[in-house]
């Protein structure tokens, strides 16, 4: 009995020391594993004797019946014996059916989670279970967790998995990490055009405006129809001081070259040959986009303008009107159709106009100005001084036209009103 106890007593450690490598192997997961490794403790200790008495008395009994069907093999009898012996390994097919992985299309994504969980505890060299895992973590946005699985195995997984590291970084806002993943990747596939175009971002993250412009014009050099690079591109010239409509407008002539005449691309090409003084192709891209989606604004705005310009002013009244009048909720439709009835001095209208723009987006300094201002010269001192609160709040370089009215009433002599406009004009400062 002393013997059987310290024998117990050798056993155990080294269960122990497995369960230990295990929890290193996957350490994410140690709280799923701790279950699995501490049932060996009770390693039933009475029955271990009592088994082995039976499996001796056992075997000598099997040993000559087994014998006996080998003698009749060569005989006539052999297509009876074979299908016993199948009948015998039917029960092995049960173990292969033991992932019951009964949840096709049906499964939450926590069970997914759960079920790839244990599939990699099986077989933890499984680099494609790894980023699936990954993967559905990814959609969960657990992107600690994330980093932390696939560094451990970046030396297994595939571009897939490589994409979803950098992209977890960059949703934790860590730029140089994305860098760090992005070159692993680069130095499978130096020209992976995607991870030009996330180290385009990383860089971004970084304000390193050079490099990152370098990083987008390296992706689309790779591939000319990748979007997502092009968007990095006129991102960054837009953030500038002074925007490089050039650029720009070659990036969307680009754009609808090589991925085609998208109205996106045509609105935003409408826009950039307005804002440019490049009025006549200016009409024509904005005609193109109302051709392909006569749905938005914008194009119906920059149309108006462009006709201004060129000093078609019926048909820009024509066109600004019609923009204002379909689409209500469009700030950028009210604001530049007010500006145009103020310039014509039709106050009222315009008045009207402005406070539509105010409706459509209530933070927008500039129809707050135009409300202001026309309604000042209305004399509709209350809405004016209201408006041009409002103006000076959303945009503090409002606060020019605010003082220039608070000296044209003082010039007036309009004590009741003066009083008011100064000290709230006072307040509206940079």
């Amino acid at each position: 009995m002393f013997l059987a106890f310290v024998s117990f007593l050798d056993i155990v450690p080294p269960q122990a020391l497995a369960a230990e490598q295990t929890k290193d192997e996957f350490s994410l997961f140690e709280d799923e594993m701790k279950p699995a490794a501490t049932p060996p403790a009770p390693v039933v200790k009475p029955t271990a004797p009592t088994i082995s008495k039976p499996t001796v008395n056992k075997p000598t009994v099997t040993a000559p019946k087994v014998g006996t069907p080998k003698v009749e093999a060569p005989a006539a009898p052999a297509t009876p014996a074979a299908p016993e012996k199948t009948a015998v390994t039917v029960p092995k097919p049960e173990a292969v059916a033991v992932p019951v992985t009964a949840a096709p299309a049906e499964e939450t994504p926590d069970q997914k989670i759960e079920r790839l969980k244990k599939e990699i505890r099986a077989s933890p060299k499984n680099a494609r279970l790894i980023v699936d895992l990954a993967e559905e973590l990814y959609k969960k946005e657990e992107y600690e967790k994330i980093t932390l699985l696939l560094w451990k195995h970046v030396d297994k997984i595939d571009r897939r998995g490589l994409l979803i590291l950098a992209r977890s970084h960059e949703k934790r806002k860590e730029p140089t990490e994305m860098i760090r993943s992005l070159n692993v990747l680069l130095g499978k596939d130096e020209k992976d055009f995607e991870a030009y175009n996330l180290m385009g971002n990383a860089h971004t993250l970084q304000r390193k405006t050079k490099d990152a412009m370098e990083a987008y014009k390296k992706s689309i050099e790779l591939n000319a129809k990748y979007e997502p690079a092009y968007d990095g591109l006129i991102s960054l010239y837009e953030k500038r001081d002074t925007p490089n409509l050039y650029e720009l407008r070659i990036l969307l002539q680009d754009m609808v070259q090589n991925i085609g005449p998208r109205p996106q691309y045509l609105r935003k090409l409408c826009e950039i040959n307005t804002r440019d003084g490049t009025y006549e192709p200016a009409v024509q891209s904005c005609k193109e986009a109302i051709q392909k989606d006569p749905k938005i604004a914008d194009a119906y705005v920059y149309l108006g303008l462009s006709y201004k310009a060129l000093g078609e002013d019926a048909i820009a009244v024509k066109t600004l009107k019609k923009a204002a009048g379909d689409f209500p909720k469009s700030e950028l439709a009210q604001y530049h159709y007010g500006a145009l009835l103020e310039e014509q001095k039709n106050y009222i209208e315009a008045m009207k106009v402005f406070k539509s723009g105010t409706e459509a987006d209530a933070q927008a300094g500039r129809s707050w100005l135009g409300l202001a201002t026309t309604s000042f010269e209305l004399r509709k001192y209350e809405i004016s001084l209201m408006a041009y609160k409002n103006a000076c709040k959303f945009d503090k370089k409002n606060a020019v036209a605010f003082r220039r009215a608070t000296t044209v009433l003082r010039n007036a002599k309009n004590n009741k009103w003066t009083d008011q406009f100064e000290q709230a004009s006072e307040n509206c400062t940079f």
